[in-house]
């Protein structure tokens, strides 16, 4: 009984979900110079899949913690501005809101700029019988 009690526990602590969910914003939307949507409210957990569909451009935030286009920048890829037909994933992991910007054509709060609202959320936990 006691090892169920410190499961629930560190399963309480942990800022896991197993129902995140996956957002689409896409860049060059229609071949024009904006993200789609443009502002998005998701919550702690869920992932942010920015997918370039037409133009040289790249996503980067205005608090710096992330920076992608063909990937993104310490994770293997590199976030400068590409004409590529290109994805990147991001993982929101703290509540709060995050802008961010192209590169090549805006700078935090004007041009080419999007919002991403993280709400946080509550661990909800099921209650199981072990035998």
């Amino acid at each position: 009984m006691r090892w169920m009690l410190w499961a629930v526990i560190a399963f309480a602590s942990a800022p896991l979900r197993v129902d995140a969910a996956l957002h689409t914003v896409i860049v060059g939307a229609r071949g024009e110079l904006v993200y789609e949507p443009a502002m998005l409210a998701i919550r702690v957990g869920d992932s942010v899949r920015f997918v370039n569909v037409f133009g040289f451009h790249n996503v980067v935030a205005d608090d710096d913690s992330f920076r992608c286009a063909n990937g993104c920048d310490g994770q293997g890829g590199s976030g400068a501005p590409s004409n590529a037909l290109w994805t990147a994933t991001v993982v929101f992991t703290q509540p709060g809101t995050v802008g961010y910007y192209c590169e090549a054509h805006g700078a935090p709060g004007s041009g080419m700029v999007g919002t991403i609202v993280v709400e946080s959320t509550p661990v909800t936990l099921q209650s199981f019988d072990v035998e």
